[in-house]
């Protein structure tokens, strides 16, 4: 079964009189239960792509479609609500708020639903514990370490149990015993189903061994 097929998928954008292709003609099919990567230098195209995949943006042209549904002409609340149910994201900046406690921060894809249920609470907590973040789960999470930080965005990104997790740069500014546990994490995720397409330049991620796929980007195609 594929997680995510995308068709001629093309991502045009105004940069003042210039417009620019960052997503070039992309054909791209990704198995579920698959750890992929997207390897490039900046300005490669590959976030715009992951943005793309993901339903964060629409397409300008071509298509895309998540565990089957096409989602190239849906409208934004529509798209979001698909996303919200099936897709976790992982920012480059990881996007959390310093001043609130880290499990705040690990439940906030839960407001929009109304709040986290007990249920939801509960899996929160053990997702924190699984990343070994159990003990801070009430520290600001301006606190944090970046490897702590990296680990409760991926925790925040699970919490709504999403078939398809998307990270950009997810080792950036980690040291290597951080960069190694977090590929041992992805690729535990991967194991028990998880379809995770990461976004990366750097070589300790899209050259590991475990890792199912890995793709080049240049100029906003993939490389053959």
């Amino acid at each position: 079964m594929s997680a995510i097929v995308a068709a001629g998928l093309v991502k045009r954008y105004a940069d003042g009189a210039r417009r620019v292709e960052a997503v070039a003609g992309v054909d791209l099919e990704i198995a579920a239960g698959t750890l992929v990567v997207l390897e490039g230098p900046s300005g490669s195209g590959k976030t715009t792509l992951l943005g793309l995949l993901g339903a964060m943006i629409a397409p300008t042209a071509g298509s895309v479609a998540i565990l089957g549904e096409d989602v190239t002409h849906l409208r934004d609340h529509h798209r979001a609500a698909l996303r919200r149910a099936h897709v976790g994201f992982v920012f480059q900046d990881l996007s959390l708020i310093g001043a609130m406690r880290v499990l705040e921060n690990v439940l906030l894809p839960l407001v929009p639903r109304g709040g986290a249920r007990p249920d939801e609470r509960a899996r929160a907590i053990a997702l924190l514990e699984r990343f070994g973040l159990g003990g801070e789960r009430d520290a600001r999470a301006s606190r944090l370490s970046g490897g702590q930080r990296q680990r409760a965005a991926i925790a925040r990104a699970l919490v709504t149990a999403p078939e398809i997790l998307l990270l950009d740069e997810p080792t950036a500014h980690l040291d290597g015993a951080n960069a190694g546990g977090l590929v041992d994490a992805l690729c535990a995720l991967r194991d028990e189903g998880t379809t995770i397409v990461a976004a990366t330049h750097d070589a300790r991620l899209a050259r590991d061994a475990r890792v199912d796929r890995a793709l080049t980007m240049r100029d906003g195609a993939l490389v053959p």
